[in-house]
């Protein structure tokens, strides 16, 4: 499997604070977690020190497993808490499975569905009881993957689109997600993600949103010494991302930033 193909296995979805990966699916017996953490504030100079209006924090953890080479299962742990509104925030779990339908030597075809419980009751005293909790979620996702290679580095396009069904509080969404990487060389990938909501149905309302997230990410490779021999057993390099995103038609919601670590198992 080519480098970039393995670099569209450990995307991060740095614009909706939740990590992800793309069309590809992973090795039998092989997997990756993914551990997030970010800020956003409004308005966006409130970065720079002015007094936030809004201001939370998100943490994620994101782990996935190769079950078969076509089928890998999944698992998320996500939370966010409000710093400027008191018991403001949400938490929740969820699963999910990719299957592959079809791979040619650079392209990929995979859907995958999944589920999200919402959790806040399992913590003490008001979190999630004001505002912003999670709910449950069910969602289903057609995936296309494609890469490519030369001596200018390698490179791949992620893209995928779906259906997510909310409860009763907010409405179903249609998602369309796309994901554009460079890597000139085998250390530094830059990405730049898209991700698009529309609100339909459902029993409450929501706005349609257009985020951008770019960001850029450092693999440390394992040292091969003096002698330049390659280390034994299985290559397990740690990749460290930074990025914002900013939703271009919600521009109240001001500027995210997050930082993700991947590790391979």
């Amino acid at each position: 499997m080519r480098h970039a193909v393995q670099i569209g296995l450990m995307l991060a979805a740095l614009g909706l604070g939740e990590a992800a990966a793309g069309a590809w699916t992973r090795e039998e017996g092989t997997g990756q977690v993914i551990f997030s953490t970010g800020r956003r504030v409004a308005p966006v100079g409130a970065l720079t020190g002015r007094i936030a209006d809004e201001d939370s924090n998100t943490t994620q953890i994101f782990v996935e497993y190769g079950l078969f080479n076509d089928l890998t299962i999944g698992a998320t742990l996500f939370a966010e808490l409000s710093s400027t509104d008191l018991g403001e925030g949400s938490a929740s779990a969820g699963l999910f499975l990719r299957q592959r339908l079809w791979q040619g030597e650079r392209g990929v075809v995979s859907v995958q569905a999944g589920y999200i419980h919402p959790i806040e009751d399992i913590f003490p005293g008001e979190f999630g009881r004001n505002g912003s909790a999670s709910e449950q979620e069910v969602e289903v996702r057609a995936l296309y993957g494609h890469s490519w290679w030369g001596d200018w580095g390698s490179a791949f396009f992620s893209g995928e689109a779906g259906y997510d069904w909310h409860g009763d509080a907010e409405a179903d969404e249609i998602r369309l997600d796309a994901t554009i990487g460079w890597e000139p060389y085998r250390c530094c990938l830059a990405l730049m993600s898209g991700f698009a909501t529309v609100p339909v149905g459902g029993g409450g309302s929501g706005d349609a949103s257009l985020t951008i997230a770019p960001s850029i990410a450092y693999t440390i490779w394992p040292d091969i010494g003096r002698n330049h021999k390659k280390p034994q057993g299985p290559v397990r390099p740690a990749t460290i991302q930074i990025g914002i995103n900013y939703d271009l038609l919600n521009s109240d919601d001001g500027l995210g930033v997050q930082l993700s670590l991947w590790r391979r198992f």
